[in-house]
């Protein structure tokens, strides 16, 4: 009989959210170490845009609650009908685009606390199929205030541009975006928006440094494993060596001074391979960027 070795533990479902999440990649551990820095700002932000809000609603009573958005399901949420995805241009902390989506019930809803301070019924989709231009600039200016109210709190400097509506309701690109949902609450109401932010707002990591895992504590986690491969060496060959080669003759190659260790096709890390007593051993020198993948 054979006996199979484990070679992992498996988590429970019920235990599984008491792990913290191992962003592998290099997107991914940027867009967690925004996540971070961003979470412990939600307080000041969200009174930062309730206070700028505040200008531009006047005579009415609110608060506003930010919280990190989780999951995948924004962009089935644009694709469905009755939603308005704003872009705003900002040039602080770069020169980048910030967007802004919500529903139609909730920009009838700001146009009417822009306009009177109070909320009308909420108009069907097929009634009104289209927006109105007066509601479509309540909301531009909306968006532009509070990514406004943003910079100032983080950079001390405010530099978004008037938001213009977006045809293609696509969701910005994932791990280069931190979406937050902003939550407008009244005395019985409660208006819904999503803003994605850059993630150099909460990131001062700029594009071309790595950044380190040593922060990530992985002592919780199991030994799941993972199948990776080291490329040592690579070298183009005509038809005629290929046959050569088939009747015993020597290829010469030539190994690389970097080899690059792949998990799922993707250059993760560059290292050194070297003799062990055992065989040969790699060992992690760099973490892959964009530059040294060029």
């Amino acid at each position: 009989m054979n006996k199979h070795k484990k070679t992992g533990v498996i988590i429970a479902a019920d235990a599984a959210g008491r792990y913290q999440p191992f962003a592998l990649t290099l997107d991914q551990r940027r867009f967690s170490q925004a996540s971070m820095a961003a979470k412990q700002h939600l307080p000041e932000l969200a009174q930062a845009v309730e206070t700028e809000l505040s200008r531009l609603l006047t005579d009415v009573e609110f608060s506003i609650e930010l919280s990190l958005c989780q999951g995948t399901g924004l962009d089935s949420w644009l694709a469905e009908p009755g939603r308005l995805l704003l872009q705003c241009p900002v040039l602080v902390p770069t020169d980048s685009y910030c967007y802004m989506a919500l529903d139609y019930t909730g920009v009838h809803h700001l146009a009417d606390l822009s306009l009177g301070g109070q909320l009308s019924k909420v108009v069907a989709l097929e009634e009104k199929p289209e927006l109105s231009a007066s509601e479509l600039r309540i909301c531009s200016r909306i968006a532009q205030r509070q990514l406004q109210a943003i910079q100032h709190f983080l950079f001390k400097e405010q530099s978004a541009l008037p938001a213009t509506a977006v045809k293609q309701q696509l969701e910005p690109a994932r791990f280069q975006y931190l979406p937050l949902k902003v939550r407008l609450l009244l005395d019985a109401e409660a208006i819904s928006w999503f803003v994605w932010l850059p993630l150099a707002f909460f990131s001062a990591a700029s594009e071309e440094s790595p950044v380190s895992v040593s922060a990530v504590d992985m002592s919780p986690w199991p030994q799941v494993p993972v199948q990776c491969r080291v490329e040592m060496a690579r070298k183009k060959v005509s038809l005629q060596q290929l046959q050569q080669g088939l009747k015993g003759e020597i290829l010469p190659i030539e190994l690389h001074s970097d080899m690059s260790f792949m998990l799922n096709n993707r250059t993760l890390f560059s290292g050194k391979v070297a003799e062990d007593a055992n065989g040969l051993v790699f060992q992690i020198t760099d973490i892959a960027t964009k530059e040294t993948l060029a």
